[in-house]
């Protein structure tokens, strides 16, 4: 309504006038100073009290409202509308709920044209507490008016309450479409899209209506469109190599915003510190991990404080970048927040992720327990909304598959298979399973039945990055280098910074490159007959690389020397040839020159070994001048030509036995039959220490005895020995491992007797980056030759080099 003046003996029209034109302006103080005095001095002057109160309103002064309406509260006749809504308003500002409705249903009495009154009404009951009530006051007249919009944005009020954004960004949308023209309209349309977290969509109405936002909310609905995009950008995307382009958009957005591009980050409020933190999630979905650490490290340095929803993707680009001791620092830090995040997946994800940030710093109790507790603390089965059906819970398995599978890191891969083979059956149709339990059998030195597993999991999943891969290694396991080879080069192609493609990729160069073999022996203090005394010996081997995948040709060179009573032996060999590797085959084909002291004479050496399956293998070995003769017997220009056959079986990675039969014809005439079993049983492991049974039986038979090298008419040795592991280090492809080994058995030597065999050794294998391997062992040996007992100390070494 309009402002009315009246007039006293005091104050003219025009006076009066002109103060309410100055409070029309924002100058409340003088026309409410006036409107005191008037309503004083003539209280029943209803004009002046209407203006009184339609001013003190606009001044926010809800007390004042109140005040001015109880001094003509009595009168009959009812309030103008605008007089009207401002005293419902005052007094719901004033939190008097009861009172303030009262009014608000007065006025839509009064004025039911009006829908004002029925938004004041229902905006009143949610802020008593009364939402059920509101909202069916409001659904109820909606259906009978069709200038709803205010009250649809009343009714959406009252859902946001109730944390219902989807409804109230339903009622927003269509109070927008019915006035899209009015300001207020759009701003609560604007609002109800941030709270759905659709800030790409908000994004863009305030860009349409820059007048409703101020610069600064612009930035900050731009920096929520960024960490919108973070959120999406690590989820699947169905073309995988458009996988990034979300992340890409994200941190080009975060860039712009902090003004990388100009050279530096400002850090000076609370918007930019949030946007850089939001910059870390988005650096780590695009897998940037050395700028997310890098991003940390000088938010770090600067003093600020990262909040805890981003920590575990820090911690996670530590131990991407193989640095798990940072990365246990920084989850230990997410755990203990106060503001560890709920969430079930990320808590089940973090749980994984500190459990192998654990393991790689050689906590492996810590990491079992803290796996084991987050087990524990997982149901079987969960119950959705809307679905009847009890459903399996996805985060237990892959807490439980993640624990079947330490077991592999801690060389118990018996347990692991178990443990894998029951969730299979249990649930047939999960790739992730099937492929973990491909890598189980692999380490259990199955590749075949790894290989039937992976098929198992293409028919599910014939693209999955996890099923090429696990195919890759096994291929590599069973020498199909071209399947191999393909299935890294894809890999790699589409997820060049997946770490397991990574693996594979470092499998494969590895592969392709030369390789250097070197063995060698010396004795210190030895009696032997066989070896002489001072005895060393030493065989190189290089290697080429692969030519056209299964072929390598190989040369080599070797020496070795004893002293025995008749004299000083040497041997000196050079040799070269070619190795084929296909598929359960290896053979090689090699030509030698041999010099021993009576010319050279040349030599010709033939293998192969074939694997029936993932259980049995057999080989043959055919030698003219075999490197096996005895070095005594060259000495008197005595050598020999072997035949060789191998039977190998193997349960798992736990158990293995060998029998070999090796003929030999002597150029003295003597006729040689050897044969050896030997085997392995593991008796216990752990992450760091192993404990294995050896166990040694070979005999041999001589057509005869005078010859000049040991030679007895048959014998037999027997020796079963203990074998102990323990793992000095261990840092991903790096370890340094020492062995303890004892034996105690018997040799019997027809003409002789038997007696006693002790043998005590000490080993030390260092490996690193997959290309060097070298270890050394001394081995102390008391044992009898010919009735006489002697005692051998040798140190023998082996190195293979990949470059």
């Amino acid at each position: 309504m309009g402002l009315l003046s009246c007039q006293s003996q005091a104050l003219t029209r025009q006076e009066y006038d002109a103060k309410i034109l100055q409070a029309r302006a924002g100058n409340f103080k003088p026309a409410l100073e006036m409107l005191r005095d008037q309503q004083r001095l003539n209280p029943q002057n209803l004009r002046a009290a209407y203006d009184h109160i339609l001013i003190a309103s606009w001044a926010a002064s809800p007390s004042e409202v109140i005040t001015a309406y109880e001094v003509i509260k009595s009168s009959p006749r009812p309030l103008p509308a605008d007089v009207q809504a401002d005293v419902a308003a005052a007094y719901r500002d004033l939190k008097q709920w009861d009172a303030g409705i009262a009014h608000y249903r007065e006025g839509r009495k009064l004025y039911p044209e009006q829908a004002r009154f029925i938004v004041g009404e229902i905006k009143t009951l949610v802020d008593a507490g009364r939402s059920d009530e509101a909202l069916s006051i409001g659904k109820s007249l909606t259906e009978q008016r069709s200038d709803t919009a205010d009250i649809e944005l009343a009714l959406a009020y009252a859902y946001q309450k109730q944390q219902d954004v989807s409804q109230a960004l339903a009622l927003t949308t269509r109070a927008h479409t019915m006035a899209p023209k009015k300001a207020y309209v759009t701003r609560e349309y604007l609002n109800s899209l941030r709270a759905a977290r659709l800030y790409g969509p908000a994004l863009r109405v305030a860009r349409e209506h820059p007048e409703l936002v101020s610069a600064a909310e612009l930035q900050m609905l731009e920096a929520d469109e960024a960490a919108e995009l973070t959120r999406f950008a690590p989820l699947a995307s169905q073309d995988e190599s458009n996988r990034f382009l979300v992340a890409d958009e994200a941190i080009d957005k975060y860039d712009k915003l902090l003004g990388i591009s100009q050279g530096g980050i400002p850090a000076s409020d609370a918007a930019d510190l949030r946007m850089r933190t939001d910059r870390l999630q988005a650096l780590h979905a695009r897998m940037r991990m050395a700028d997310v650490v890098q991003e940390y490290e000088s938010m770090q340095a600067e003093g600020i404080e990262v909040p805890s929803y981003a920590l575990g993707d820090v911690a996670d680009a530590y131990l991407y970048l193989r640095k798990p001791e940072k990365a246990v620092e920084i989850y230990t830090a997410q755990i203990n927040s106060k503001g560890a995040s709920t969430d079930k997946q990320l808590e089940a994800d973090r749980s994984i992720g500190m459990y192998y940030a654990l393991l790689e710093s050689g906590h492996y109790r810590e990491a079992s327990d803290l796996l084991q507790a987050a087990i524990d603390a997982e149901p079987d089965w969960l119950l959705l909304k809307g679905q009847p059906i009890r459903q399996p819970n996805e985060k237990k398995v892959d807490l439980m598959k993640t624990s079947a599978l330490a077991n592999l890191y801690t060389s118990d891969a018996k347990l692991a298979v178990t443990q894998l083979e029951a969730m299979v059956s249990n649930a047939p149709n999960n790739t992730s399973l099937h492929t973990a339990l491909a890598s189980g059998y692999r380490s259990q030195q199955k590749p075949r039945k790894a290989e039937r597993e992976l098929k198992l999991a293409e028919t599910l999943s014939p693209r999955a990055l996890e099923v090429e891969l696990g195919q890759g290694s096994t291929a590599l396991d069973l020498q199909e280098w071209q399947q191999a080879e393909s299935l890294m080069q894809d890999t790699n192609t589409r997820f060049p910074e997946n770490q397991q493609a990574l693996r594979l990729k470092r499998d494969w160069d590895v592969h392709t490159k030369q390789e250097l073999r070197v063995a060698g022996y010396r004795g210190i203090s030895s009696g032997s007959p066989v070896s002489g005394n001072g005895d060393m010996g030493i065989d190189t081997v290089l290697y080429s690389a692969p030519i056209h995948y299964n072929w390598r040709a190989f040369a080599g060179a070797g020496y070795a020397e004893g002293k025995f009573q008749e004299g000083k032996a040497h041997y000196r060999w050079q040799r070269a040839g070619a190795e084929w590797r296909s598929r359960g085959i290896t053979a090689e084909a090699e030509a030698s020159t041999n010099d021993y002291g009576y010319g050279i004479k040349l030599g010709l050496r033939a293998s192969a070994t074939y694997d029936l399956n993932d259980h049995w293998q057999l080989g043959a070995t055919g030698e003219l001048l075999s490197r096996d003769t005895p070095l005594r017997a060259l000495l008197a220009n005595v050598y020999s030509n072997s035949l060789g056959f191998s039977v190998r079986w193997h349960s798992d990675e736990t158990s293995e036995w060998s029998a070999n039969l090796t003929p030999s014809r002597f150029t003295d005439g003597n006729k040689r039959l050897a044969a050896t079993i030997t085997g392995r049983q593991q008796l216990y492991v752990s992450p760091t220490f192993k404990a294995d049974l050896l166990f040694e039986l070979s005999s041999s038979r001589n057509s005869q005895i005078e010859a000049n090298y040991f030679n007895p008419r048959s014998d037999l040795f027997v020796m079963p020995s203990l074998r102990l592991s323990h793992s000095l280090y261990q840092r991903y492809q790096d370890s340094v491992v020492q062995t303890f080994t004892a034996g105690a058995g018997a040799y019997a030597q027809k003409g002789y007797g038997t007696a006693a065999v002790v043998s005590l050794g000490y080993g030390l294998r260092y490996r690193t980056n997959d290309v060097f391997d070298v270890g050394a062992v001394v081995n102390v040996t008391s044992r009898p030759y010919d009735g006489i007992r002697e005692r051998d100390i040798q140190i023998m070494f082996d190195m293979n080099l990949r470059f």
